[in-house]
């Protein structure tokens, strides 16, 4: 990755009057990615691998460090009921269908526990959970107390009775935007980290590009995938995207030894192991002024399940302000009003993230735009 951004954009730019040439011969646009999250890079990915000429411009210094760097990472059906937003829920399946092809082309992903335990609070609950998630076609089974402590012997008092999602897993979600991304570069696409877009340009109703600190950065397409950044962009051009900031918390904690080895849903807590060691646990957003409570009332949560041994510690605790659209559908779509503008914001991004990416390509490189 370039680390002098004058001089990449530079190297984007001046050759890219014999690129375009090429492309449009081909009929394929040049893509601008703004934003180096898990849907950007699914998006970069997927365009690199189809022979687009793609840019990917990542405001902070690294890429994922931003919702992606903060996201949980539980890749599943197993922590939601069906019936809360049946559209959504079926799309999620759909999604998870994308992971095998996503494993065989990249290889093994950064999968940090295969496998999830939930239980509600009251075995009644838990039933009527397993029985929705059943009649979705979920792979999920009850489980009773001697086989919870085969799957877990750390906890203390094991549930009698959970449900084990074998096919749910845990994927640390920066390793796996690190990971497209990287491949999108094996397939040509450039990466340019700390360089925040700050405008959009525009020629009549056509985007033309975007403007950097470091200059102007050329594009057929301008793809915003920068979660609520893409919102202050489309406000230059008069337009208000359907979306808004849901706030969550992340919390990392350190352990003399892992005591967990599947991701966990129970006694209103989110558990999984860390792929680097550690928990990770993820709530809700209890206002600025709670976090310091949280998270002392969730280090002992947490370290109630578990046997004294292993001496769990609060390493961060962190807010994210995850977009999410107001239909609880994804935006997917060409901005109404303006060629070359594609906007995609989505959530739980990392689930709908190689779905996104594939369909946003297949958008793209269909020519819908004029």
């Amino acid at each position: 990755m370039f680390t002098d951004v004058k001089a990449a954009i530079a190297h984007t730019t001046l050759p890219r009057i014999c690129a375009r040439t090429n492309a449009i011969a081909r009929n394929v646009p040049h893509v601008v990615v703004v934003g180096g999250g898990i849907i950007g890079a699914s998006i970069a990915w997927h365009l690199a691998r189809r022979g687009a000429p793609v840019t990917v411009l990542e405001r902070e210094r690294a890429i994922a460090r931003g919702v992606t760097g903060h996201s949980y990472g539980w890749v599943g059906t197993g922590s939601r009921l069906p019936s809360e937003h049946p559209a959504g829920f079926a799309l999620e399946q759909r999604a998870l269908a994308q992971f095998a092809q996503l494993t065989q082309a990249l290889g093994p992903l950064p999968v940090a526990a295969q496998g999830g335990l939930i239980w509600l609070d009251s075995e009644q609950e838990t039933l009527a959970m397993l029985a929705e998630q059943q009649a979705a076609g979920v792979s999920m089974m009850a489980v009773g107390r001697e086989r919870i402590r085969e799957l877990e012997p750390g906890l203390v008092q094991p549930p009698d009775m959970a449900i084990w999602s074998p096919d749910d897993f845990a994927v640390e979600p920066d390793a796996l935007a690190e990971r497209l991304l990287a491949a999108a570069q094996g397939e040509g696409a450039k990466v340019l980290e700390a360089c925040e877009v700050l405008a959009l340009e525009v020629q009549g109703a056509r985007i033309t590009g975007v403007r950097t600190h470091a200059g102007i950065v050329p594009a057929d397409v301008v793809v915003l995938a920068n979660a609520m950044g893409a919102q202050s962009l489309a406000r230059q051009l008069g337009q208000a995207l359907p979306i808004h900031e849901a706030p969550a918390v992340l919390l990392r904690f350190d352990a003399a030894q892992v005591p967990l080895r599947h991701l966990l849903y129970g006694q209103s807590l989110e558990v999984r192991p860390g792929r680097g060691g550690g928990l990770l646990s993820a709530a809700d957003f209890p206002g600025e002024a709670g976090m310091a409570e949280l998270g002392r009332s969730s280090l002992q949560a947490v370290a109630s399940l578990f046997h004294p041994s292993c001496e769990l510690s609060l390493r961060s605790i962190q807010a994210v302000y995850r977009p999410k659209t107001d239909s609880g559908l994804p935006l997917r779509t060409f901005l109404e009003g303006f060629e070359g503008l594609y906007v995609t914001v989505a959530h739980p991004g990392v689930i709908l993230a190689p779905l996104m990416g594939s369909e946003a390509c297949e958008d793209i490189l269909k020519g819908q735009m004029p």
